[in-house]
């Protein structure tokens, strides 16, 4: 899969947010989907989907319709042994936490050019070739 930008997982929430904050952050979002040809992990979409029926308490029904929509547009990769052990590489280099690293490697592997989060270090590059971009900043 070569996608241009990994989204993660808070990224893939905002459009789907009910409050205030959220409904801003959506709209900045969605438009990443018009910007680049985007991709996430299926992690990201196990933490969407925790999100969505443990904080937000939403219906499997109404989770399983989100994780279509956003499988829609855009591609899902698979995370395997590989991505591990270059998740454990990326933990002791830049001290992210594993699961965060976890997603980092899965970019890296599919090709990515930008990883999408609010979370990261703005502007820092991973491996000479991610560059960590906050959409809100």
């Amino acid at each position: 899969m070569n996608a241009e930008a990994f989204l993660d997982t808070n990224i893939l929430l905002y459009p789907f947010d009910s409050s205030s904050e959220g409904a801003k952050k959506g709209d900045v979002c969605n438009a990443l989907y018009e910007k680049y040809s985007c991709c996430t992990s299926i992690q990201a979409l196990h933490e969407f989907s925790h999100v969505c029926t443990k904080k937000w308490k939403l219906d499997e029904t109404t989770t399983v319709q989100a994780v279509q929509e956003i499988r829609d547009v855009c591609h899902v990769g698979m995370v395997t042994l590989n991505t591990l052990f270059a998740a454990l590489r990326l933990h002791k280099q830049y001290k992210y936490t594993y699961f965060d690293c976890l997603m980092l490697a899965s970019a890296l592997e599919y090709g990515c050019t930008y990883f999408i989060s609010e979370d990261l270090a703005h502007g820092q590059v991973i491996d000479g070739r991610l560059t960590i971009t906050n959409p809100f900043a």
